[in-house]
Parts: structure tokens; C-alpha cells; sequence
């Protein structure tokens, strides 16, 4: 009895561990089944991590058009991302236009997919008048991302006093603002300006003038001057004259050109939307025509944004 009921409990483990093994095997087949597409983007936070996370979302929720799942990966070094495309290791990634600029030429097996969102550098202050002074402002508040623009306002005029801040030593302004003006980079609209304007008598938007626009894109050409259009902001009753960039997302020269105009519709058909993400409201077509000979487009992108 004791031997028929050993040989009992061994067929009984055995028999459960083939049960465990083909259902194991049946979920990943089940994964396998529907084919995955990498995209590459900085940090959790950043506007190219919330972008392509929007995107997947969008991706996911579009059954019968793509069927394949985007699934998001960071990587911190936009050379590096740019690397692991030309490998084929990734389908898609997100890179900042100075990366753009710069490295693009070097990885032959890149192409533009499209220019995204504009980063606008905003200018905030307590000086008289509404354009930032380079001959009156004297102390400034920079925010980390704006190092391009306090290396030629230095360059300028050397006596200002810059003071730095980041996304973990943001001033609380219980006080007002200490400092006659801060600048700092992000899209548009931000909740933060509008709720600053409210809160803070005597604050504005400010107007960069010609001179140290055209200082900007000189040392930055990555940069492009652009009118902030009147009433994008609480009180902003008038364009403002700014400098902004795009975000690209990049793709390999053989990305399947159903699959990029099927992602391009997705994403500029978002305006359409009832209450479209923010990021995606602010993608505009235009900019991928003012790049077109200096960015090397997917053909795809070429069909339709409608260039050669």
C-alpha cells in the first residue's frame, strides 16, 4: 500500500508540474502573440517619458489599427538612444533638439519621424516695461534647464548676479520673487505661470529683446525664435517675442511606412480630441516643414507632412 501510494503522490507532483509548465508556457505565448515596439526616453518625469507614455496609452487603446504594443524604456544618455536604434535594439526614441543637431549626421541609420511639442523659454519679472532688459536687470533666477540661456546673458552683461534653482530646490515665492527675474524652460501652458501672475502683484511675462535673441541662436542654433501667441497666459495680452525647441522622435530608415503614418495620424489627430493631453494639443505640422532640410525625415513623415 505504502509503495502504491508513494507511486500515487509522484504521479500527482508530476502531473502538477506539467499543468504549471504549459500554463506558464500559455501566458507567454500569449506575450510573444502580439508583437512589441521599444521607445527610448529620458527619466520618469520628463516631458519625453510623459509624452510616450500618453503615446502607449493611445497605442493601446487603438485596437485594430496597431496591433503591437509600445512599451516604454528610459535611458538617460540620448546618444545612447540614438545607439540602440541604429542597433536595432529599439523601434523609437525621444531625443532633445541639441542632441538633434548635433548628433543626428553621425547616425546614418536615423530618421525623423516628427518635431514634437515646443519647449518654450519663459521669462518672468518685476522690471518696469514688458521686455527683459540686459542693460537694467541685475540679478536673475535660473532654472537648470536654462543653462544655454544664462551662458550668453553672461556673456552679455558679466555683472549680473545669476542664482540657480531645479525640480528639487524650487523656491516656494511665499515672499514674492527675490530676484527681478527668473527663466526657465518648459511647454505650454503651464499651471504654475498662471497661478505665479495670479498670486504675485507686479509679476509678467516678459518679451526677450532682438539682441539677445539673436545671441541665443547664434551660439544655439538648435534654438528658433517664435511669438508666444497673446492670451496663451493669465494677463498676457500681447505676443511674446521667446525662443523655443522641439523634442524629435527618431525612428530607423526601415521603420515599416504603414506602421510611422499610422503613429503620425494617431498623434496630430489628438487636436480633434475632446479634451486632448496637453503635449499632444501643443504638436504642431509647421515645424517639421521649417526642418525639412535640416533634419533627415522618414519617408514616411516625407508622405505626410507633404515634402520632398
Amino acid at each position: 500500500m505504502n509503495a502504491k501510494s508513494n507511486l500515487a503522490n509522484t504521479m500527482k507532483k508530476v502531473i502538477t508540474k506539467i499543468f504549471l509548465m504549459l500554463w506558464v508556457c500559455s501566458l507567454s505565448w500569449t506575450s510573444w502573440g502580439k508583437s512589441q515596439h521599444i521607445i527610448l526616453t529620458a527619466s520618469q518625469g520628463t516631458g519625453s517619458y510623459i509624452f510616450a507614455n500618453e503615446l502607449s496609452r493611445l497605442w493601446a487603446s487603438s485596437a485594430g489599427i496597431i496591433k503591437s504594443q509600445l512599451v516604454i524604456r528610459t535611458e538617460i544618455s540620448a546618444e545612447n538612444r540614438l545607439t540602440q536604434l541604429t542597433n536595432n535594439r529599439v523601434s523609437l526614441a525621444i531625443i532633445d533638439a541639441k542632441t538633434a543637431h548635433e548628433k543626428l549626421k553621425k547616425f546614418t541609420g536615423v530618421r525623423v519621424l516628427s518635431l514634437l511639442w515646443n519647449n518654450w523659454l519663459y521669462i518672468l519679472g518685476t522690471v518696469p516695461g514688458s521686455y527683459l532688459s540686459l542693460d537694467s536687470t541685475q540679478t536673475l533666477l535660473v532654472h537648470d534647464n536654462s543653462l544655454h540661456f544664462a551662458q550668453v546673458w553672461k556673456k552679455l552683461s558679466p555683472q549680473t548676479e545669476i542664482s540657480w534653482f531645479n525640480g528639487s530646490s524650487i523656491p516656494d515665492f511665499m515672499g514674492g520673487f527675490s530676484e527681478e527675474v527668473m527663466a526657465f524652460t518648459g511647454p505650454a501652458p503651464l499651471d504654475e505661470i498662471n497661478n505665479w501672475l495670479e498670486h504675485f502683484a507686479g509679476i509678467r511675462l516678459l518679451s526677450l529683446e532682438q539682441r539677445l535673441i539673436q545671441s541665443l541662436k547664434l551660439e544655439y542654433p538648435w534654438l528658433r525664435p517664435k511669438k508666444l501667441s497673446a492670451n496663451t497666459f493669465s494677463y498676457q495680452t500681447e505676443a511674446l517675442s521667446a525662443v523655443a525647441w522641439n523634442p524629435v522622435l527618431v525612428t530607423s530608415v526601415d521603420f515599416p511606412d504603414k506602421l510611422a503614418v499610422t503613429i503620425l495620424n494617431l498623434m496630430f489627430s489628438q487636436k480633434e480630441a475632446l479634451n486632448p493631453h496637453f503635449l499632444f494639443n501643443n504638436l504642431v505640422r509647421k515645424d517639421n516643414i521649417t526642418f525639412r532640410r535640416i533634419y533627415p525625415f522618414h519617408s514616411a513623415a516625407k508622405t505626410v507632412f507633404l515634402f520632398k
